[in-house]
């Protein structure tokens, strides 16, 4: 994906039509082509070919002469693509989208996006983020990645050079290349089937397509065919480039078994090499068009898919026309000849010394991380919403509080002041334990406790248990045990809810489960407080399951109380879309009750409840028989579809009180 000297001009072709076919199944089909596979075994090609070059003209590598001549290539276009989305998306984007495109920018330009999406992908909140203008960096981030971890294979085998004096340079890169090839691919296989969507974007499950493009640049020279199979071969690896995301589902088969489809289409093309042969694919792709387009290919990568996003963000759209699509791909090739040609090229012809350009490499990259993270604390700070705060907003700003004390859902045409939190920050208004770890991810099943509420001294203990619909009410709970003295201790995994069934989906839940009931028995909470219910419309959560009801015997045997409380709204939308969408209307953001909401509470017709059960319905709190609001008592219930506010949350405070401290008085 990166600007380099031209080799040979097919492989400029082919990069061409790579980049092309990532913007044509971005932009009509939503899906993904396989052509990144293909940048990334020419990658593998070139470099190779590169490092090999230097040591032949030099007897060495020079390792960070290369980095920084690497990054001179590399930075002024990924640079300037990317603060240039940043600075549109805070004009384009939704408000609410600010925190996580910032942070997005930052692992962008610093080569780290993937990991943070491989993060993401086994984040269950994360996987509600907006498709943001940075998600396709993520390629950039492997390919330097794979840079770095190159240079250590060459500067490893040069070192090996001096053991074995009677090896030839070319022979031990290609055993290393090959034993890495092989364990990367066998680890990629593994992975795309255990976690198919962190597999996706892990550096190491990919370095085997660079890997083949290594091993081609070191044999190719060795690989003599006839003119026919070279045409046979170009054809073939051209047409299965092509048909490959028409026939595979990419984003969710890739990159095991079925990433060596485009690989080895890249292998066939690169194998044809310089055939010239009537109607060959090689006359195709060394055509002067496409050979041109081949050197403006990574600037055009880089911006077709923000061009796209920010077409979704304006137009509201969620499909492209034809005409529309043709224009983002026009548009896209003129910013990306202008930025190369314009920007990069003038770049690279100063000259500097190494050391020069790697010092202004390091102060502009210091100016950018600092200016982000002042952006960050001055406009994206979340100020923390405390019982102070909360007693002092609770006429303008009551939440909850507002049916409790009214016995109606108080318009927001009744309140002077806009509601809280406000688009900038409700994104990342959520309860602290995500920010401190204390909600274990997909592939953790030990019982991770923490606690919150009132720490020493306390009179009672209540365990907060469940997946992320039970981790939401954390800040109601949070705020009744520093008032009331009691300590709060969590047991929360994502994905996971209170019940004994195993899910085909989420096996890891079971052991996880069975880890979190023994530490609870031991432990011997006074209170344990869950959602007793799936509120989800899929026909299958109508009614409560033998599995939650299982959960419950086993601890009323135990003889730990129970607090079920039915789980919370499930919206169509994510909430914070349809505020932004109506920023001066808010009361337009709604939804029908009978629509997502259950007419009778599903806990309620359980067969059996323990005698040593209190049981919730908090529906009234967030509908009024006709709609469910997104705003109530001028605070924002949910950051996304299904999950409320920490805000909201702490507004059910005054809501918990009584019945939990009624349920705690029990014990007595």
């Amino acid at each position: 994906m990166e600007t380099k000297r031209r080799i040979r001009p097919e492989l400029e072709g082919l990069r061409t039509i790579a980049a092309i076919l990532v913007a044509i199944y971005h932009i009509w089909f939503n899906r993904v082509s396989g052509g990144v596979d293909v940048f990334f075994v020419v990658s593998g090609f070139l470099i190779t070919t590169s490092l090999l070059s230097m040591y032949r003209k030099n007897g060495k590598v020079l390792y960070f002469s290369y980095v920084v001549k690497l990054l001179k290539r590399l930075l002024p276009t990924a640079w300037l693509i990317g603060i240039t989305v940043l600075i549109a998306s805070l004009y384009i984007m939704p408000a609410f989208t600010k925190q996580q495109n910032l942070n997005e920018f930052l692992a962008s330009v610093f080569y780290f996006q993937n990991w943070r999406l491989a993060v993401d992908s086994v984040d269950y909140l994360a996987q509600n983020n907006t498709a943001s203008p940075y998600q396709h960096f993520w390629a950039l981030s492997i390919q330097f990645q794979f840079y770095l971890v190159w240079l250590l294979v060459f500067f490893v085998a040069i070192n090996l050079l001096r053991i074995f004096s009677g090896t030839h340079i070319k022979r031990m890169l290609i055993l290393m290349i090959s034993v890495i090839a092989v364990v990367s691919f066998g680890y990629s296989v593994y992975l795309t089937t255990v976690n198919q969507p962190f597999a996706y974007y892990h550096t190491f499950t990919r370095v085997w397509e660079f890997g083949i493009g290594g091993i081609l640049a070191l044999t190719i020279h060795r690989l003599v065919i006839s003119p026919r199979l070279a045409w046979i071969f170009g054809w073939l690896g051209l047409i299965g480039l092509i048909s490959c995301a028409i026939i595979l589902q990419v984003s969710q088969l890739f990159p095991g078994y079925a990433a060596l489809w485009p690989v080895l289409s890249a292998v066939l093309i690169i194998v044809a090499g310089n055939y010239s042969t009537n109607f060959s694919a090689f006359n195709l792709l060394s055509w002067k068009p496409l050979v041109k387009f081949g050197s403006i290919s990574y600037a055009f990568y880089l911006w077709h898919w923000p061009l796209l996003i920010f077409y979704y963000a304006l137009f509201e759209a969620e499909t492209v026309s034809l005409a529309h699509g043709l224009l983002i791909m026009l548009v896209a090739s003129i910013f990306a000849y202008l930025t190369i040609y314009g920007f990069e090229l003038p770049i690279r012809k100063i000259q500097l010394s190494v050391w020069k350009t790697a010092s202004i490499i390091v102060v502009f990259s210091g100016l950018i991380w600092i200016t982000a993270t002042m952006y960050e604390e001055q406009a994206l700070a979340l100020p923390e919403i405390n019982s102070e705060l909360l007693s002092e907003s609770a006429d303008t700003h009551p939440g909850a509080v507002t049916y409790m004390q009214d016995g109606r859902l108080t318009p927001l045409s009744e309140f002077d002041e806009p509601y809280l939190p406000s688009l900038e920050v409700a994104e990342i208004d959520r309860s602290v334990i995500y920010e401190e770890r204390c909600m274990v991810g997909k592939v953790t099943t030990k019982a991770k406790v923490c606690e919150y509420g009132s720490l020493t001294d306390y009179d009672y203990t209540v365990a907060l248990v469940g997946g992320s619909h039970s981790a939401h009410w954390q800040p109601m709970l949070d705020e009744l045990g520093k008032t009331h003295n009691l300590k709060i201790v969590t047991y929360l995994k994502s994905s996971c809810r209170f019940t004994e069934e195993v899910d085909p989906d989420f096996p890891e839940c079971e052991e996880w489960f069975a880890n979190m009931k023994a530490e609870i028995a031991e432990n011997k909470p006074d209170l344990l407080f869950t959602v007793g219910n799936v509120g989800s419309q899929q026909e299958e959560f109508d009614e409560v399951s033998d599995g939650f009801i299982e959960a419950w015997r086993y601890f009323e045997d135990q003889d730990i109380p129970l607090f079920i409380v039915r789980d919370t709204p499930w919206y169509k939308q994510h909430v914070l879309t349809c505020l932004s969408e109506n920023e001066n209307e808010p009361e337009n953001c709604k939804a029908k009750q009978a629509d997502i909401m259950r007419e009778v509470n599903p806990i309620s017709e359980v067969d059996y409840m323990p005698e040593n059960a209190t049981t919730m319905d908090v529906t009234d709190y967030f509908c009024d028989g006709e709609y469910c609001h997104y705003v109530v008592g001028n605070v924002v219930t949910h950051f996304d579809a299904n999950h409320m506010t920490a805000t909201f949350s702490r507004s059910f405070a005054p809501v918990f009180e009584k019945p939990i401290l009624e349920a705690l008085e029990k014990i007595e």
